[in-house]
């Protein structure tokens, strides 16, 4: 019986496509996003006070610059400088010693012009080759304008912006119980990946959480994960699920 005729469908090998990804260096959460998220994307990191985004955000820095020689910048709209390198050395993070190395820019923005906002940003990627970027907290940016429709295009720009920089970015937005501010589109329509930490009453206790909405191209984890604290900084219990006696 003849071999049926090779055609070009037939023949044709699919290779898969291999995403250059990046370690965020924080215990657990590689294990939740398929190894990392992907470079240069743009990641809303959404949660309640006291959730732990900010820590989530240093050590994101902190590690990157010290364990994947990737710098970074913390473009601060709401604590200082000071604040920010005092919260590192509560988990033994020494940022000065980065910032002194030129691995590490801290950045607090007090004015509220968006065009210069986005300057600022662009020189101090530039200035340390910044391969990692974070912007805390972006519910900020609602004090920019006046006007809803002036705040949605600006802000989808400079999410845009953001994903051409060479730098995968992190910005952080807050949530509550009652509801969620939202980032003015910035997450459904220009953000690569979301991930929403909660830190929420259960019975008797507080219990943190992390939970993956999206992530462009990575198989997440559907599950909800619990957080824990400590004085290493942030971990997530990739292996075990909310609810659980943990």
């Amino acid at each position: 019986m003849p071999k049926p005729k090779e055609t070009a469908q037939t023949s044709k090998t699919v290779t898969p496509i291999i995403q250059d990804r990046v370690k965020t260096g924080i215990p657990g959460l590689d294990e939740i996003v398929d190894g990392g998220i992907p470079r240069n994307n743009l990641v809303v990191i959404s949660g309640d006070p006291g959730s732990g985004k900010t820590i989530l955000c240093i050590e994101f820095l902190y590690k990157g610059a010290r364990d994947f020689n990737e710098p970074g910048v913390f473009l601060s709209l709401e604590e200082s400088k000071e604040d920010v390198i005092t919260a590192g050395k509560l988990f033994g993070w020494d940022l000065q010693a980065l910032i002194d190395e030129q691995k590490l820019s801290i950045i607090t923005v007090e004015l509220y012009d968006f065009d210069k906002l986005k300057n600022t940003i662009e020189d101090a990627i530039q200035r340390i080759g910044a391969k990692r970027l974070v912007i805390d907290p972006g519910v900020v940016f609602r004090l920019y304008f006046e006007r809803e429709l002036d705040a949605k295009k600006r802000i989808l720009g400079l999410g845009r912006m953001l994903k051409k920089s060479g730098c995968t970015a992190v910005i952080t937005n807050e949530i509550s119980l009652e509801k969620a501010s939202s980032l003015f589109g910035l997450e459904e329509y220009v953000a690569d990946g979301v991930i929403l930490l909660y830190h929420t009453k259960l019975e008797d206790r507080f219990v943190r959480s992390v939970g993956v909405l999206k992530m462009r191209g990575t198989k997440i984890s559907e599950k909800m994960h619990p957080v824990a604290i400590s004085k290493d900084g942030l971990k997530i219990l990739a292996k075990a699920e909310l609810f659980e006696d943990v």
